[in-house]
């Protein structure tokens, strides 16, 4: 395998979004029953890099008239990649997950991940963060998934006819493949435009503190009442536009209740596509954002905005719709790094032309990950966020375990504190159960 290979086109956007005030990591965490080995855990991450070329690697120096960034493959991480920290309660393990989440990644050091054990008197909490150019979120429950595996000793394999590298070129998968393609989807293009005037709405801010950094807050539904969620699934919605819709509604009614407007209301979704025959594995960015937008007509019943998320969502499952953005982006390749990063900001669909009201990431029902058994005892919880920076101020992430759904709530400290933060999971909450009533 090649030493050194190129960032792909969302490698690239997702570095280019990220700040020094505001890192673009995603966020994994696992609760146990007991107590991990941190060598052991070491020992099983160091294999699990030597598995997934992008979780071994860094960024190599780059010029700024240069027209790529690269990735350089590490045979050894240049720094620990297990870190350690005791939390006697529920609220310094909260402290250190928010302390932990809020530090940026350095590239420029191998690995692209840190995980972080937080040591509780109740079962210790594993944190992985991992870069968002590095991989997207089903790339980081694969990572996971391979260090808890090598930890508890059973089988890793994965598909032989993986080329993970090569794979990650979605302009060749869904780039324009003749001219009147492009023209088609620039046409597209247009109409998104025109349908992007109104500017998308904001979350009304509540005691939100001038300064960096996120927290979170989030909740768990039992099997059946993760099951009782299929009621609200009508026609061809999937569980993702029920929980898109929930979130329209949610932010409609939150701000509502401040007195401030929620007209078009607008969500970054992700939609992973990678290859069927390896839907879920892979360490790397196989996924691309698209935004789902409802104004407040499409808003007056829930069945109202259900239908029009699925309409939206179906239509970006399409190729012509997933390769919108990766001709967007693949326009600006033959530009220097500093100036294309300059311009990602104003591209729409990425950057600040036309800022989402929030981010919305469902990693679905997920492969099952083993017990450590007494090694470290059993899986007790799990949680997943996508990240966000203002003025998308929440990101909510969704993962379904075991037939149990979590969905975390990462907010922005200049979005809300903590007690917000709960507020708005409790409207999102009791929206839920109203609908489930009815239901």
């Amino acid at each position: 395998m090649t030493t050194r290979f190129s960032f792909s086109v969302t490698d690239e956007l997702f570095h280019h979004l990220e700040s020094a005030d505001e890192p673009f990591g995603l966020q994994l965490d696992v609760r146990v029953s007991g107590r991990l080995d941190e060598q052991q855990l070491e020992t099983a991450a160091l294999a699990a890099m030597q598995m997934h070329p992008l979780a071994s690697v860094r960024q190599r120096p780059a010029p700024a008239s240069a027209k790529h960034y690269e990735w350089e493959l590490m045979q050894r991480p240049d720094e620990d990649p297990v870190l350690v920290v005791d939390c006697g309660d529920d609220a310094a393990a909260d402290a250190a997950r928010d302390s932990f989440y809020s530090r940026r990644l350095m590239l420029e050091s191998a690995p692209p991940f840190r995980m972080l054990i937080a040591r509780h008197p109740e079962g210790d909490w594993l944190f992985l963060k991992m870069s968002h150019a590095a991989t997207d979120a089903a790339g980081c429950y694969r990572f996971m998934q391979s260090v808890l595996r090598r930890y508890a000793g059973v089988d890793d394999s994965q598909p032989d006819d993986m080329d993970v590298i090569a794979a990650r070129n979605l302009s060749r998968e869904f780039g324009s493949k003749s001219m009147a393609e492009r023209l088609k989807r620039a046409s597209s293009l247009l109409e998104y435009l025109v349908d992007s005037v109104q500017l998308p709405t904001r979350i009304a801010s509540h005691y939100g503190e001038n300064r960096a950094g996120v927290a979170f807050v989030s909740h768990t539904f039992s099997v059946a009442e993760t099951e009782a969620l299929g009621k609200l699934r009508h026609g061809r919605a999937t569980l993702n536009d029920v929980l898109a819709a929930l979130l329209h509604l949610t932010i409609e009614r939150w701000n509502e209740s401040r007195n401030e407007t929620a007209g078009r209301i607008t969500l970054m979704n992700a939609m992973n596509f990678r290859p069927i025959t390896w839907r879920q594995e892979g360490v790397g960015n196989f996924s691309l954002w698209v935004n789902v937008a409802t104004r407040e007509s499409e808003r007056r019943s829930y069945d109202s905005v259900l239908a029009a998320v699925t309409e939206q969502t179906q239509k970006f499952k399409s190729e012509e719709s997933a390769g919108l953005l990766v001709d967007l982006l693949d326009m600006v390749q033959m530009l220097p790094n500093a100036l294309r990063k300059a311009l990602t900001g104003l591209m729409p669909l990425t950057g600040n032309f036309v800022v989402d009201t929030a981010v919305l990431n469902n990693l679905g029902r997920v492969p099952d990950i083993p017990d450590l058994a007494g090694k470290a005892g059993r899986i007790t919880a799990i949680r997943f966020s996508p990240p966000t920076h203002m003025p998308m101020g929440v990101a909510v992430g969704t993962v379904t375990l075991r037939g149990e759904l979590t969905v975390t709530f990462r907010y922005r400290r200049a979005q809300f504190d903590k007690h917000a933060a709960e507020a708005f999971r409790e409207t999102f909450l009791k929206l839920l159960q109203e609908l489930l009533a009815e239901a």
